[in-house]
């Protein structure tokens, strides 16, 4: 298969980014607020400065991190059948963000989200094709702060099937969903083989690691929990004003995350991620859908391909507050240029919008679509004697037709793509059926996918011990006991 392919960093131009990281970490260093990372740090032989909580990290311990996480990565799911591997031959999309605003499901208003809101949205995630994995993409405000987290991770688990995405906010978090997760496949050893979840780690750019996440993370590296380092530099602000700069912080906040999770727990599966983008001056607000944001990716893309690590970018967001034609080319131009650079196992952000502030079931679901037309794109095609089909054209000849060909009829499925929401009949056509947006169209199609896909409950004797789970840890979580 002859597949489109898009690089534009010389291997010079990498090593000079590369060994900038590294000079960022040996002489800027660090800024760690926990304890536990700087004496991991300390014991690994960095150099710590505990009053000032920093450190500097020599290169051969980022060269001895490289060596000692792994290249591919189990995402298993409670049904098998959605168990994916990421090993840089396949790109695999989620959902993304954890904003407390959805569009809501009959008006399209913005309104703020409930637990309810995140079951649905599951649900529909579920059920599209091109959503391999789901984040647990909304917080339920109707829940007490302490326990939203936690209520959260359980109903994204009820309402799929596939791997789930989180984030911990601090160890004891983790351990609560470990032990929810670990119920749910058959307990904690059944958990190291089969990981149903992974959790997000976000540094605090510029090179600021927070106590709480980071002991999170490390905590979920002793139960063989993917983490994914989660780097969100704004070029201007919080990462130089040029895209190189702002390319040198979110790889070397990669790095220094990377030393500390493997000389942790040596061989914790870690994803290198990042969801870095430019600044709108303007406003100073996070900006995913620019041309800059899509070069910044495609840098860092070719970075990790060079590391061979597993990979995560936020690519599929944009700062369209409706599903429009700016949310439709913001897309368009980050996931294509994802997608042809290659290498990268996850990418997220569908359903997203106003820069992941508030998320858009329709969205979510003309994503689906979106996404398929890039995989067909990004497939490119056949090169050889059948599909040259010199045979077909000397047989059917000039001011022939090719459509009665049994060729045809082999072909036309596997080399076209058929989309399911798009329409493409003639303008009459459309006006008969109603003469419906695209964004209408989705919409429909969010309520049936509600009135019919009902994913697999967990078991009884899950939900019972779950329960449990969740009263103790609101118990503990809010100071009082539950009943």
């Amino acid at each position: 298969m002859s597949k489109p392919k898009a690089h534009f960093l010389s291997t010079e131009q990498l090593e000079i980014i590369h060994n900038g990281s590294l000079k960022v970490l040996e002489n800027t260093g660090i800024r760690v607020l926990s304890q536990q990372a700087l004496d991991i740090l300390k014991k690994a032989g960095a150099r710590v400065d505990y009053d000032g909580n920093h450190a500097t990290i020599p290169r051969d311990l980022v060269e001895e991190a490289l060596k000692r996480a792994p290249k591919t990565i189990p995402y298993c799911a409670r049904n098998p059948k959605n168990d994916l591997m990421l090993n840089k031959t396949e790109t695999h999309f989620t959902t993304g963000g954890s904003p407390a605003c959805i569009t809501d499901w009959e008006t399209g208003e913005r309104r703020a989200s409930t637990n309810d809101d995140l079951a649905r949205w599951t649900r529909v995630a579920d059920y599209l094709d091109n959503v391999h994995l789901v984040w647990g993409s909304l917080v339920p405000i109707d829940v007490p702060a302490p326990m939203q987290g936690l209520t959260a991770f359980v109903s994204v688990l009820r309402n799929t099937e596939k791997h789930v995405e989180g984030e911990a906010l601090d160890a004891r978090d983790a351990r609560y969903q470990v032990e929810i997760a670990a119920t749910i496949i058959g307990g904690v050893e059944q958990l190291k083989k089969r990981p149903i979840f992974s959790a997000i780690q976000c540094p605090i750019s510029p090179l600021t690691y927070d106590k709480g996440i980071t002991e999170g993370a490390i905590e979920f590296g002793k139960y063989g929990v993917p983490v994914v380092i989660f780097p969100m530099p704004l070029a201007s602000e919080t990462a130089p004003a040029t895209l190189a700069g702002t390319v040198v912080v979110s790889n070397a906040e990669n790095l220094a995350n990377l030393v500390i999770l493997e000389f942790a727990n040596p061989g914790a599966p870690v994803l290198y991620g990042s969801a870095a983008a430019i600044a709108n001056l303007k406003t100073g607000e996070y900006s995913p859908g620019s041309p800059e944001r899509a070069l910044i990716h495609m840098a860092l893309a070719q970075l990790v391909e060079r590391y061979k690590l597993p990979c995560e970018l936020c690519s599929g967001n944009s700062d369209c507050k409706v599903p429009d034609a700016q949310a439709g080319f913001e897309r368009a131009m980050t996931i294509t240029t994802a997608l042809l650079m290659g290498g990268i196992d996850v990418i997220d952000g569908v359903g997203a919008i106003d820069a992941s502030n508030a998320m858009s079931p329709e969205l979510l679901v003309i994503d689906n679509e979106i996404i398929a037309a890039i995989r067909r794109l990004a497939r490119g095609f056949e090169v050889n004697d059948d599909t040259l089909a010199l045979d077909i054209i000397n047989k059917v000849g000039p001011s022939g037709i090719f459509l009665g060909q049994k060729h045809t009829l082999e072909h036309y499925k596997q080399e076209f793509w058929l989309p399911q929401l798009s329409d493409k009949d003639t303008f009459n056509a459309w006006q008969k059926k109603g003469s419906k947006t695209m964004a209408e169209v989705a919409r429909d199609k969010v309520h049936e996918i509600l009135a019919t896909h009902k994913p697999e409950p967990l078991s009884d004797s899950a939900e019972e011990e779950i329960s449990r789970i969740l009263k103790r840890a609101s118990a503990e979580l809010l100071g009082k006991n539950q009943s």
